[in-house]
């Protein structure tokens, strides 16, 4: 079992077993808490603390296992040196089109395009939940949602935003225009400011590449937003682009934090 849990920090392991890795006390009592599907509950032995007795309380009773292990068996679950006390290994939910389209609704929607690092991946899908978006598409070439990293930046934000992958731009494009969005994305050459833009529902909002940018068929079927600045810096890395356009967008809503 412990095999099993650490291999789930490789992608091919994660999609042959239906299982993905949760670290950390907040995110595996979340996880009990909304009946994801959480199998098997490791804490520190020894640990007798308010929360971590909580947490074994709610693995018994939704009928997950719970193993108390040692720091080292932990270490090597989660790939660290200094790993936390809670570690959880949970199914990874089937995400149709059909599912997806249904919660979607007239909400906005993240795409990321092709990005590669998992933190920018995991603070976008964070910040487009904490921004009102009803979901995420992640494209071909993107970081696995699913992998450690952007679970533990995602804080959660995973458990309960759908998210979903497509092979390509051209895919995701499809399905985008199936859902009725008009797709957006920053982009050096764009002339629109973002609070120009009708930004407040039936959105998709496009994050490129950090390098590259969107894709060229993104490119040519958005409407290219500039991110006006009062400084001399030129650009602003993905996942504070992200941050300012979701956040326009729930300004426009009209929402309260």
């Amino acid at each position: 079992m412990i095999k099993e849990a650490a291999s789930l920090s490789e992608k091919k392991h994660r999609e042959a077993l239906g299982l993905f890795l949760l670290e950390g006390p907040n995110i595996v009592s979340e996880a009990l808490r909304l009946g994801k599907g959480v199998r098997r509950v490791f804490v520190r032995a020894g640990s007798d603390d308010a929360e971590t007795l909580g947490i074994i309380s709610l693995a018994e009773g939704s009928g997950a296992e719970v193993f108390e292990i040692g720091p080292e068996l932990l270490g090597k679950i989660a790939g660290t040196r200094t790993p936390q006390s809670v570690a959880a290994v949970a199914e990874l939910e089937p995400q149709t089109q059909e599912s997806f389209a249904k919660k979607a609704g007239h909400g906005n929607i993240l795409v990321l395009d092709r990005l590669q690092d998992p933190g920018n991946v995991g603070t976008l899908i964070r910040t487009a939940e904490a921004m009102g978006f009803s979901g995420a598409i992640a494209v071909k070439g993107t970081a696995d949602p699913w992998q450690p990293k952007v679970v533990r930046s995602a804080a959660g934000s995973l458990l309960r935003l759908p998210v979903i992958s497509a092979e390509s731009a051209e895919d995701a494009l499809a399905f985008l225009k199936r859902l009725g969005k008009k797709v957006f994305t920053a982009a050096a050459e764009g002339k629109l400011a973002l609070w120009d833009a009708e930004l407040s529902e039936d959105a998709a909002v496009v994050i490129g590449n950090e390098g590259a940018g969107a894709s060229e068929a993104f490119k040519k079927a958005a409407e290219l937003l500039s991110i006006p600045m009062a400084g001399q810096t030129e650009s602003l890395n993905a996942a504070a682009a992200g941050a300012v356009i979701m956040y326009e967008s729930m300004r426009q809503k009209g929402r309260k934090i």
